[in-house]
C-alpha cells in the first residue's frame, strides 16, 4: 500500500537527519587530531548541534510512526472483528493529513465488508426460509458423511433432531444402508444418485436423491412415498377384489345355466331351486356394481348433500323397524337407544339413512344369536355423536385400522355375504355432511361405530 505523503516526507528528514549526525561525528574526530583552524572548529560545533537536533527530531518522528503503526494495527482488528469504523480517537495518532486519508480508506473497507456480509446474512435466512418450506427432507453431509445440516422435512422422515444431528455421522441417526450407499456413491462418481428405500420404525417408504457438492460430500433429498405405495397398493387390491367378487357369482351363475341345459329342465324342483339361486348371484352383482358406482361418486365429489335438522331418535327408530324382523330372526337383540330429547344433527335424512343402514347391516353380521344390538346419540358442544354398539366378535387390532378401507375383510370375514364396500361409502358419507367416523372394537367383545355430525343452530 502506498505511504501517506506526510509519512513519507517523515522519512526523507529522518535519512536527512542520520546523514547530519555522521558527519558531526567526523568533525569531533577531526577536531580532536588538530586537523583544522578555530573558524573550521566552530562550524565543526555547529555540525554537531545539527546533528543533535537531528537525532532528536528523528526519535521524535520514530515515536510518531510508532503511534501511527499502533492505530492503524488497532482500527485493522476492529474492522475484522466487526466492520466497524474506527473510533475518533483514532485520529490524534495521525497527522492531519493521515487522518483524513486513513480514515476515508477505512471507511470505504468498513462500508465493503458490512455490505458483504449483509449479503452473506440476506443469503443465509433465504436459505434456510426455502429449506424449511420445502415438504421434502434436505440432508447435507461432507467428505465424511458425516450431517452438517437438516431440515425439519428430514428430521420428521428420519424421527431426530437436527441440532442433535449435526456433527455426527449419518450412520448413527440412521441405520440404513441403502441410504448410506447412496450417499456415498454419489460422492465418489460425481454424478446424481437416486434410490427407492423402505425404513421402518414406523414403515414408511422414501425416494432418495443424492446431488454430489464441489468441496466433497452430497446433499441427500428425501421424499416420502409411502402414500403413493399406499395408493398404488389400494388400486391393485381393488382390481383384484373386484375381481375376486364377480367371479364367484358369475362361475355360480354359469355353472347352474349349463345344468340346467345338460337336463336339469325336466326336474322343476331342481330348475326352481337353481333360478333362485341364480336371481341371489344377480342381485349380488347388482349390488355391488351399484355400490361401485355410488362409492366413486362420493370420492369425486359429486353426490350432493342437503343437510337439514335431523333428531337422531326418530332416525335410529326407522332403522330399528326396519330391521326388526331380520333380527328376531338370527336371535339378536335391537334397540333404540336414542333419547328422544337428543338435540337435533344437521344431516341429509336420506344419506344419514345409508350411513346407518351400512353400520346395521355389518352389526347383524358379526354378532351370533343371543346378542345385543343399540343405536345411541350423544350430544356435545358442536356435535352430536350417533352410534351403533354391538355385542359379536368384535375386530382384532391389526386389522381396525383398515376397516374403512374398500373391499377390506378379516379371513373370518371372507364368506359373510358382504361386498366389503358398505363402512367405505358410510366412512365417505360421514365426510360429505363435514363430520367422521371411527370405529372402537376389542376383539371377543363388539364393537362401536360412531358418526360425528354437525350440531343443528
Amino acid at each position: 500500500m502506498r505511504l501517506p505523503r506526510s509519512v513519507a516526507m517523515r522519512a526523507a528528514l529522518a535519512h536527512a537527519a542520520l546523514v547530519a549526525l555522521a558527519s558531526a561525528a567526523f568533525a569531533l574526530f577531526a577536531v580532536g587530531d588538530g586537523a583544522f583552524s578555530a573558524s573550521e572548529r566552530a562550524a565543526t560545533v555547529a555540525f554537531f548541534a545539527l546533528g543533535a537536533a537531528s537525532v532528536g527530531l528523528t526519535l521524535r518522528l520514530a515515536r510518531g510512526s510508532a503511534r501511527t503503526t499502533h492505530a492503524a494495527a488497532d482500527a485493522a482488528r476492529r474492522l475484522a472483528d466487526g466492520g466497524e469504523r474506527p473510533p475518533a480517537s483514532h485520529a490524534a495518532a495521525f497527522g492531519a493529513a493521515d487522518a483524513r486519508e486513513l480514515a476515508d480508506a477505512f471507511d470505504r473497507l468498513a462500508n465493503e465488508i458490512r455490505r458483504r456480509s449483509d449479503d452473506l446474512a440476506l443469503e443465509r435466512r433465504l436459505l434456510a426460509a426455502v429449506m424449511e418450506a420445502t415438504s421434502d427432507g434436505v440432508i447435507a453431509l461432507d467428505s465424511q458423511n458425516t450431517v452438517r445440516m437438516m431440515n425439519e422435512a428430514a428430521e420428521r422422515l428420519l424421527m431426530t433432531d437436527a441440532d442433535d444431528a449435526r456433527g455426527r455421522p449419518l450412520a448413527e441417526i440412521e441405520r440404513d444402508f441403502e441410504m448410506l450407499e447412496v450417499a456415498s456413491r454419489s460422492a465418489d462418481t460425481r454424478r446424481t444418485q437416486r434410490a427407492q428405500i423402505e425404513l421402518l420404525h414406523p414403515r414408511r417408504f422414501v425416494a432418495v436423491t443424492a446431488t454430489p457438492l464441489s468441496r466433497g460430500g452430497a446433499l441427500l433429498t428425501l421424499q416420502d412415498s409411502t402414500d403413493e405405495r399406499r395408493a398404488q397398493t389400494t388400486r391393485r387390491d381393488f382390481v383384484s377384489n373386484v375381481s375376486h367378487e364377480l367371479r364367484s357369482p358369475l362361475a355360480s351363475v354359469r355353472a347352474m345355466v349349463e345344468t340346467i341345459e345338460n337336463g336339469a329342465i325336466d326336474d322343476r324342483t331342481a330348475t326352481l331351486d337353481f333360478l333362485s339361486r341364480i336371481q341371489d348371484d344377480i342381485a349380488r352383482m347388482t349390488a355391488l356394481v351399484n355400490e361401485l358406482l355410488e362409492l366413486s361418486s362420493l370420492e369425486s365429489g359429486q353426490t350432493p348433500v342437503h343437510p337439514s335438522p335431523v333428531k337422531p331418535h326418530e332416525a335410529a327408530g326407522a332403522i330399528v323397524e326396519r330391521f326388526r324382523l331380520a333380527a328376531e330372526k338370527k336371535g339378536v337383540e335391537l334397540r333404540n337407544g336414542a333419547s328422544a330429547g337428543a338435540p337435533p344433527a344437521m344431516a341429509d335424512p336420506a344419506k344419514l339413512d345409508q350411513i346407518l343402514t351400512n353400520l346395521l347391516e355389518n352389526a347383524l353380521r358379526f354378532t351370533p344369536p343371543g346378542g345385543r344390538i343399540e343405536i345411541a346419540a350423544r350430544a356435545r358442544a358442536r356435535w352430536v355423536d350417533v352410534s351403533v354398539s354391538d355385542t359379536g366378535v368384535g375386530i382384532s387390532p391389526e386389522h381396525l385400522p383398515r376397516v374403512f378401507e374398500r373391499f377390506f375383510k378379516a379371513d373370518r370375514s371372507r364368506s359373510d355375504g358382504g361386498t366389503g364396500l358398505g363402512l367405505a361409502i358410510a366412512k365417505h358419507l360421514a365426510q360429505a355432511h363435514g363430520g367422521e367416523i371411527r370405529a372402537e372394537s376389542a376383539e371377543g367383545e363388539g364393537s362401536v361405530f360412531t358418526v360425528t355430525l354437525k350440531r343443528a343452530p
